[in-house]
């Protein structure tokens, strides 16, 4: 049986290792990776007035911008939600792993400089 690639030819398990590996040192050049693995999960967009939760299982990097959008797509032209941040607005970046199934996911905590804090957790 062929293992499933995504789009840039990593495989779940290469995704699940470079993920697992890496996750404690956790920084904004791996979460630029993280939109090379096909990954998918939720996250979770909030401050002291606004919560904003949205499934994924796209996560693209646009260098330009220097913008990293988390959307839910059914088609690579169609996408039914999404949470872009710029990555230059990151302040503080931490990962570890998922309490309540460690096995299954990853967590990443990002602050941005506006005190707007962003839950990821990482199906892997």
């Amino acid at each position: 049986m062929k293992e499933e690639q995504n789009e840039n030819g990593a495989t779940r398990e290469d995704a699940r290792k470079i993920l697992k590996n890496g996750i404690l040192d956790m920084s904004v050049a791996r979460l630029i990776q993280m939109s090379q693995l096909g990954l998918m999960g939720n996250i979770i967009l909030s401050n002291k007035k606004i919560f904003v939760q949205n499934t994924y299982n796209r996560i693209s990097y646009d260098e330009e911008s220097n913008v990293i959008t988390f959307s839910a797509n059914e088609s690579q032209s169609s996408s039914y939600g999404a949470i872009s941040f710029f990555v230059g607005a990151i302040t503080e970046i931490s990962g570890y792993e998922n309490a309540d199934c460690p096995e299954e996911f990853l967590n990443v905590n990002i602050k941005l400089e506006d005190g707007m804090t962003i839950a990821i957790k990482i199906l892997y």
